[in-house]
């Protein structure tokens, strides 16, 4: 078992291309302030689900 729960996500920043794992409360903060690095507007397609992986 790899400890990952469906909880955390894979993002990549669709203008900036910086990813970084995220759990759903940083999810959630993204969708609405956007990306920390460039500060471009992200939407839920910036995100993939690690458990999908």
């Amino acid at each position: 078992m790899s400890g990952i729960t469906a909880d955390e996500f894979e993002f990549e920043c669709p203008q900036c291309g910086e990813q970084f794992e995220v759990n759903g409360g940083m999810r959630d903060a993204l969708l609405e302030r956007g990306c920390p690095v460039c500060t471009s507007t992200v939407s839920g397609t910036a995100f993939t689900p690690l458990s999908s992986r």
